[in-house]
């Protein structure tokens, strides 16, 4: 399904912005002068990628600094995990994460539609 989520101006040149679409927040990047669109949420902790920033073509994560291709959604490096060296990690799994929900992305007429199937977005519990 298409979905309206703003005007062309409201995403300038290397900026990035949350929009809701149904329950599910989606994150609008443009980049290079291309839009891009994906789930808002981190796939490694549900961190809202919003509050982090762009570093040249990655998204990096406010919160455990991991950082995601905009092109391709791709996991591509990963911070150092521990705060300092008294940190001792729980579990291996806790750094395990999976690559962005990519959304295509449709801008016509100087508004930006984003295309999200109904399989990828949040239902009610």
């Amino acid at each position: 399904m298409l979905y309206k989520i703003c005007k062309s101006s409201d995403i300038t040149e290397n900026s990035m912005r949350a929009f809701p679409v149904d329950k599910t927040d989606v994150l609008v990047v443009r980049h290079k002068g291309v839009l891009f669109a994906c789930n808002n949420s981190c796939p490694h902790r549900g961190a809202s990628l919003s509050k982090g920033e762009i570093k040249g073509d990655n998204i990096i994560c406010y919160m455990h600094g991991y950082e995601f291709d905009i092109f391709t959604g791709k996991l591509v490096n990963m911070k150092s995990w521990k705060r300092d060296s008294r940190w001792m990690e729980q579990t291996a799994a806790w750094r395990e994460s999976g690559d962005l929900t990519m959304y295509s992305v449709v801008e016509k007429d100087n508004e930006v539609y984003v295309e999200i199937q109904s399989d990828n977005l949040k239902t009610a519990a």
